[in-house]
């Protein structure tokens, strides 16, 4: 059983993926229909062989049972209403196919129980074309979307799903368009050549309709009392004691003891991160609790599992399995990125701070103050004007962020958006661009310097908080964003580490490793950086440019670090 939080949730999990295994065969057999009836009757005897032997068929409707019980008793324990759509899609839809879904088995393995009914595809076909058309189709289509979104969120945590996710949404997309053209075609076919043969005789009519009228009335009403309990609770909050959870920014709202964080969160609009959707298959919810840890639960195995993944610290929490009794502050982790869609205080999530993985990069001019010594003031501003325009350039068409001129000096941050990994090999890219535009710069001014401009870079990568200093107007994008932190700190001393290592570029081995180029120790120097007890393992490189090759191949593969030289 794949690992996915408490124990229901993990029935919740196993039991849809017992579904999808047999709505998965039941779709591939309707999609024979493009070729023939026969095809889709032979692989139908087998695959019906399968799915009708007792331990089977009894795990396929407990599966069925308990998915829809699980889905509903989720449903009656939210504590809020307030859900990102998919989560809206694949509740409704889990809804509502149960209750399209029973004419189909009553009509099909009921009355094939009770009155021998062989339910041929040539006897479904002719039922089903053409009055029901609409009806099969539609219940095909919300049976797929809803396991599609179930299983994107259940693998959207692997490190490998992004990669094959184009051959996965392909493999989507083709799944339910072949089994509507295939059992469509095939029952056009029957209908044309006047060998359609389905109908029930008026004592399997009289039969099957009170039952079938009988279990949706069962399922309304029972949706009915979810309805009423989750109302009901959700009244019953809002007038029993309450606590205090405080955000970033003194935000302080009050909440009824119950809710997870997540959900406290949403009901009051704080811009929270969650992916998986608050099923603890992912970290992006994650908060680092300041006060009031030590009257929260104890984190379960799973939350263990996952907070242990990724390093998190022993006073981080996931946000979508902590429910506060006492009250709280936390601060969350991972930046909102939808947050400009929001109004009021979730406007914008950067304007608290956040912390995120990102790499860091320190540039600057060598002995640019002897060189503006020499030259009129009017002249050293179009050198550094045309210096910083041309390296602000480079930076920016790598996917970085320009976070600050500091006189000849450039701060900027990569992997803001694109994650860690892309943002090194970004950061990687920009050094390569900045040396040829550094060779061309140089040359538009060689009859106005003594001596080619030099530069040196050093890259760092870690965690750091993201925050806009001094910028309460400002919303949005990157503009004003800055980063602070030891991450930001090491980034600068390597910069200025390449005078003494005598390269034009420094590159902690963090960034190395993330960027996925392999380890040479003919490059590896070590420095010392204020604040560590070790020193810092760092690769220098003369020039960037003998990183090009390995930057355009697949991360995957790494480097071929026989190419690169020490300088």
């Amino acid at each position: 059983m794949p690992k996915a939080g408490d124990w229901g949730q993990s029935l919740r999990l196993g039991s849809g993926l017992v579904l999808f295994a047999f709505a998965l065969t039941h779709f591939l057999n309707h999609a024979l229909g493009i070729v023939s009836v026969d095809l889709m009757e032979t692989v139908q005897d087998v695959r019906r062989g399968f799915w009708r032997f007792p331990p089977i068929n009894l795990l396929l409707y407990a599966a069925l049972i308990l998915h829809v019980v699980l889905a509903l008793w989720k449903t009656a324990r939210r504590a809020s209403l307030r859900m990102h759509w998919w989560e809206w899609a694949q509740l409704l839809l889990g809804l509502a196919i149960p209750y399209l879904l029973i004419p189909h088995v009553i009509g099909t393995r009921a009355l094939n129980a009770q009155f021998g009914l062989n339910d041929t595809y040539t006897f479904e076909l002719s039922v089903l074309w053409p009055g029901l058309a609409f009806d099969q189709s539609l219940l095909l289509v919300l049976v797929w979307v809803h396991a599609m979104i179930g299983l994107h969120f259940w693998l959207s945590g692997r490190p490998w799903y992004d990669r094959l996710l184009p051959v996965f949404g392909g493999l989507a997309l083709a799944v339910p368009l072949l089994s509507l053209w295939g059992w469509i075609e095939a029952a056009r076919r029957l209908h044309l050549a006047g060998e359609a043969d389905g109908r029930f005789t008026r004592e399997q009519l009289q039969w099957a309709a009170p039952i079938i009228e009988t279990i949706n009335m069962g399922l309304l009403g029972l949706l009915g009392v979810v309805a009423v309990f989750v109302l009901g609770r959700l009244a019953y909050q809002r007038i029993r004691r309450t606590i205090s959870v405080e955000y970033p920014g003194q935000i302080v709202v009050r909440a009824a003891p119950g809710p997870t964080l997540l959900e406290i969160s949403r009901i009051n609009d704080i811009p929270h991160t969650s992916v998986c959707g608050g099923r603890a298959r992912c970290s992006t919810c994650r908060v680092r609790v300041l006060e009031g840890a030590d009257a929260l639960e104890p984190p379960s195995e799973h939350e263990c599992d996952v907070l242990r993944r990724v390093g998190a610290d022993n006073d981080v929490r996931l946000a979508c399995q902590i429910r506060p009794r006492t009250d709280l502050n936390v601060r969350p982790l991972l930046p909102i990125r939808d947050a400009a869609l929001k109004p009021g205080r979730s406007v914008d999530a950067y304007h608290w701070g956040v912390e995120q993985q990102i790499a860091v990069m320190f540039v600057d001019i060598r002995n640019f103050t002897g060189i503006s010594e020499k030259r009129l003031s009017y002249d050293v501003v179009f050198f550094l004007n045309r210096y910083l325009e041309r390296m602000s350039t480079a930076i920016e068409d790598a996917g970085g962020h320009v976070d600050k001129y500091i006189g000849d000096g450039i701060m900027a941050l990569f992997g803001i958006s694109v994650g860690r990994k892309e943002g090194c090999r970004n950061a990687l890219r920009a050094a390569i661009a900045m040396e040829r535009e550094l060779q061309i710069l140089n040359q538009e001014l060689a009859d106005h310097l003594d001596e080619p401009l030099r530069i040196g870079i050093g890259i760092h990568a870690g965690p750091a908080i993201l925050g806009r200093i001094g910028a309460a107007g400002s919303h949005g994008g990157t503009g004003n964003l800055t980063a602070l932190g030891d991450t930001v700190n090491t980034a600068s001393r390597l910069e200025a580490a390449t005078k003494e290592l005598g390269g034009m570029l420094a590159v902690s081995s963090d960034v190395w490793r993330s960027a996925g180029l392999t380890e040479d120790e003919a490059l590896v120097r070590h420095i010392s950086v204020r604040g560590r007890e070790t020193a810092l393992k760092v690769f220098s490189l003369e020039s960037p440019s003998i990183l090009e090759d390995d930057l355009s191949s697949d991360p995957e593969t790494g480097s071929d670090a026989s190419r690169l030289r020490i300088a």
